[in-house]
């Protein structure tokens, strides 16, 4: 699996759907000079995912554990009491938050108006009401907007490329969730722009996924496009895909090397470091009011052949040529 594949991994609930944890909160114990009490103190609010890549970036331009930083976390699952965390890194006093997901940075800044906020893996923040634009955050919150309504557009023009005959399109979201609805809106736009049919399948949670299926067979689509917010149901959807020879396009690229045809996202990497460049001019200083949040450089458009070979599907050169990464 390449670097940029594995973030984030299939076999992590993303909290973008709200997922939450709470465990013991257990500061490190640093033995190294000078006193932790004394270094700077990054607050982690993470649920259910580890941000491997984050860590080593700030590694790299400086902050090394139990030396120049030190790090306040938990362990957490999927049934974490994230407000109540939050409220314990305020009483921590740390001097920023790192958060993984929007429920988490949501979370934070309910916690606290003065501690800055980092949020790494941001899905459509303004829209969601979580900064008032990208350029100027305003608040105590900043960070990465990795996600936007236009990857929404991009990837639907990109599986209309692929499945030249698709005349309709199914796009799986939980509409209930305010990320799902941004996305699913945007998608159906572009769509729509297209000249494409276009029906929506809710899905909002694993008892959910039975009815969600069926639906799809009932309507057969020519397409389906899985929105962020069900990314816990990609395994499921992969798998009726297959079944149905159903072209899909997903929204990490995992999802690929798991056996899907299509995904696009994100590069995580340079994502990874710009954001442990915003945690260092915080801790510089700057009040996350007046750093822009960054959005990606560099995205993954990845490919399995061998599942389009199984559906019957002959991916067009010109869309082959636009991939990151193909399975063969």
């Amino acid at each position: 699996m390449s670097a940029a594949e594995r973030r984030p991994r299939l076999t992590r609930r993303r909290a973008v759907a709200g997922i939450a944890a709470c465990c013991v909160l257990r500061p490190l114990v640093s033995t190294a000079a000078p006193s932790p009490a004394k270094l700077p103190r990054i607050g982690v609010l993470c649920a259910d995912e580890d941000p491997d890549y984050f860590w080593k970036q700030l590694e790299r331009i400086g902050y090394v554990e139990h030396r120049t930083i030190e790090y306040v976390f938990k362990d957490m699952n999927a049934s974490a009491d994230i407000t109540g965390y939050a409220g314990r890194l305020v009483a921590a006093n740390v001097d920023v938050i790192v958060t993984c997901s929007n429920a988490e940075a949501a979370a934070a800044k309910r916690a606290t108006a003065q501690i800055p906020i980092v949020l790494l893996y941001g899905v459509v923040p303004v829209e969601v009401g979580l900064v008032a634009s990208l350029a100027r955050p305003g608040g105590n919150l900043t960070g990465s907007a990795a996600i936007s309504t236009g990857m929404a557009g991009k990837a639907v023009g990109l599986l209309a490329s692929a499945v030249p005959a698709m005349r309709r399109l199914a796009i799986v979201a939980d509409v209930d969730n305010p990320i799902g609805a941004v996305l699913r809106g945007a998608a159906r736009r572009a769509a729509q722009a297209l000249g494409l049919e276009v029906t929506t399948v809710q899905l909002r949670d694993a008892a959910g996924v039975p009815a969600a299926l069926a639906e799809l067979a009932r309507s057969r689509p020519d397409g389906m496009l899985v929105v962020p917010s069900v990314y816990e149901h990609i395994p499921d959807l992969i798998e009726f895909a297959a079944r149905q020879r159903l072209p899909a396009m997903y929204p990490f690229a995992p999802a690929v090397r798991a056996g899907g045809l299509m995904a696009y996202a994100p590069n995580w990497i340079p994502q990874s470091e710009r954001n442990a460049r915003i945690v260092d001019r915080i801790l510089k200083g700057e009040h996350p009011r007046d750093i822009p949040m960054e959005q990606p450089l560099q995205y993954a458009f990845a490919i399995n052949l061998k599942t389009a070979r199984a559906m019957g599907l002959a991916i067009p050169p010109p869309v082959l040529l636009q991939a990151t990464s193909v399975v063969e």
